[in-house]
């Protein structure tokens, strides 16, 4: 799917439904729709989309972070997927859940950017895990932005230590996987919204998360009362 679509194609079998909209009617920017603030971004509102990017851009980074593993690309393909918004907003109708349609603009940059490194060298493959070297800036930790009911849990135990486990063991996954994984346990994506993303049946969707935990139980055993 082409990143500056409005409209999100159905995955296969399912009818498009129309999404309904619930207007702002006077109510303050902060209780706005997402949609509502898509809509008033695409007639010039810049107050409506920095509610969207207050709202979504920790969201994307992690996401994005942890497809790509490095601080800096996914900090700059973060800023890719908003300037995305900004330059296809006259052209965006609610026709999904706003979220289905920010993941697909990620998603397709993500995809972009795996291409991108495969044509590279070997060693700067993403496939064999990235090899940079750590620096002060690279220490990036998704975990303190999770925003859950564990969040108090990581931060008493070893937050960085285990959010280097999941991140090693992430590497150790299909790039579809990882990403139904990821969009799935830490985006809270539903099924249904991560198949529209990667425009794959459901069940598809369901059977590689299946998978992705089943791979990752072994890295991640210690680790098993806190994850």
């Amino acid at each position: 799917m082409a990143e500056g679509l409005g409209q999100i194609t159905p995955f296969p079998g399912q009818q498009q439904q129309p999404f309904r909209v619930v207007g702002p009617e006077g109510l303050p920017v902060r209780e706005w729709s997402d949609e509502s603030l898509m809509l008033e971004h695409g007639q010039g509102s810049e107050p409506a989309f920095a509610e969207l990017v207050r709202r979504h851009q920790r969201g994307v980074l992690n996401y994005i972070f942890r497809m790509v593993q490095n601080r800096q690309i996914a900090e700059e393909l973060t800023q890719e997927v908003f300037v995305a918004l900004v330059r296809n907003a006259q052209r965006y109708q609610p026709t999904a859940k706003f979220t289905t349609y920010l993941y697909t603009i990620a998603s397709n940059i993500v995809s972009k950017e795996w291409v991108r490194r495969k044509r590279r060298p070997k060693f700067l493959s993403l496939s064999s895990g990235w090899s940079w070297r750590k620096s002060p800036e690279d220490e990036f930790d998704p975990m303190e932005h999770v925003g859950d009911e564990k969040a108090d849990v990581f931060h008493s135990f070893k937050r960085g230590e285990i959010s280097e486990a999941v991140n090693t063991a992430l590497r150790e996954l299909p790039e579809h996987q990882r990403e139904a994984f990821v969009l799935r346990r830490f985006q809270d994506l539903s099924y249904e919204e991560i198949a529209q993303i990667t425009d794959s049946p459901v069940g598809t969707v369901k059977s590689r998360v299946v998978r992705a935990e089943r791979a990752l139980r072994p890295f991640l055993a210690r680790f098993r009362d806190y994850v």
